[in-house]
């Protein structure tokens, strides 16, 4: 196998397509409203599909790529999303938009919670890196998403999804020709490691979206002019900020045998800009709309990028390249049932009751700022768990 795959560009070009395909929905809410004849409650919940399927797909992603290698869970992706959007595409009711939506939510599992084992059995030596590309191009697709979709309208939104994820779709089907099918002599015991490097994953995903959820309703309630504009340019931000994080950073702890200590800067610059734009939004701070946009786009890039480099530090850690796919799936795992979860139960504390809403999110950054300074270089820490 050579030692850099052709098989990382069209990889991480779909998760850009698949990205954008799916955060175009955001600004369409009111238009698939009146179109669904739905309530607000039933589009938005449109939105949130994918993290719910990656809860119920990621281990079987992960475990499927450690037995039969990536070549078919990708194409199983592949065809999944160009499915799921084309149904939702000609879909005349909610129903039908729903049932496709459901389709294409289930790519996401099998696309990117096992690419530990997807880099290094495509042949990627730079896996640092390629997660960095691979995680980054999928939040420059929601962020461009979110942006260019309110320009196009209707249906047509819809049907460029479509020709996008088809296109990209055949080239990545086509250049997984090339990735041979593992030997499962050479995999050793595929096992699910947990570790505290989920705790990372659960605590940034989670609050990353719980801000892009309530953003729009804490500024409202200080009377910040603009509130639902602004609200939805910092969501956009927020994922610039995770496309730019994601990349740049990845690329940085390539250059290091260890990345624990770059981790320990960018989780304590994560406390730091959690709290910034926490105080923001509760008025602790003066929410100044340059303000707001420096500390939303600071934190996604600050942030995601340390959650990238969390995601591979998970995959190492395994025992092999089999094992390194199901570590990064219970990673994806733990870090959606985070937004599942914290954003419903937290969210609405930040009208309620700020100052506890400001105490549960820096108890959550602390937990997860102190997992790299507890976890030994290069090797499994004590806080590492075997469950199968």
């Amino acid at each position: 196998m050579p030692r850099q795959s052709r098989v990382l560009t069209p990889y991480a070009v779909f998760a850009f397509v698949l990205g954008f395909a799916w955060f175009m929905l955001a600004p369409l809410v009111p238009d698939l409203i009146g179109r669904l004849k739905s309530p607000l409650a039933a589009v938005l919940l449109l939105i949130s599909l994918y993290g719910y399927a990656m809860i119920v797909g990621a281990l079987p992603a992960g475990f499927w790529t450690a037995r039969r290698g990536p070549r078919p869970v990708l194409r199983l992706a592949v065809a999944l999303t160009v499915v799921g959007l084309l149904v939702r595409a000609a879909a005349g009711s909610y129903a039908v938009f729903f049932s496709g939506q459901v389709v294409a939510a289930l790519a996401y599992p099998f696309l990117i919670a096992p690419i530990g084992s997807v880099l290094r059995l495509s042949g990627v030596s730079r896996t640092k890196a390629a997660t960095g590309l691979v995680i980054g191009t999928l939040f420059f697709g929601m962020a461009m998403g979110s942006l260019v979709a309110p320009h196009i309208g209707g249906t047509a939104d819809l049907w460029l999804a479509v020709a996008l994820n088809l296109v990209v779709g055949i080239w990545l089907w086509t250049a997984l020709a090339k990735v041979e099918a593992p030997v499962p002599e050479t995999l050793g015991r595929v096992r699910i490691v947990a570790s505290g490097w989920w705790i990372v994953g659960f605590v940034i995903s989670s609050i990353s979206v719980m801000y892009g959820s309530v953003s729009t309703t804490a500024l409202a309630q200080q009377h910040v002019a603009n509130a639902p504009l602004l609200g939805g340019l910092l969501s956009s931000l927020t994922f610039l900020g995770s496309a730019i994080g994601a990349a740049i950073f990845g690329w940085l702890g390539e250059s290091r045998k260890e990345s624990l200590g770059l981790q320990r800067g960018l989780g304590v610059l994560s406390l730091i800009f959690l709290l910034a734009c926490a105080f923001l939004l509760t008025g602790v701070l003066p929410p100044t709309a340059g303000g707001l946009d420096a500390a939303f786009l600071i934190f996604g890039a600050v942030s995601n990028g340390w959650y990238t480099l969390a995601l591979e530090a998970a995959a190492t850690r395994a025992q092999n390249a089999g094992s390194a796919g199901l570590a990064t799936a219970g990673y994806s795992m733990a870090s959606n049932v985070g937004v599942a979860i914290l954003p419903v139960v937290l969210g609405p504390l930040v009208v309620t009751a700020p100052s506890a809403w400001l105490v549960v999110l820096g108890i959550l950054g602390v937990a997860a700022v102190a997992v790299p300074f507890v976890m030994k270089p290069g090797l499994p820490s004590a806080t590492d768990h075997r469950i199968a």
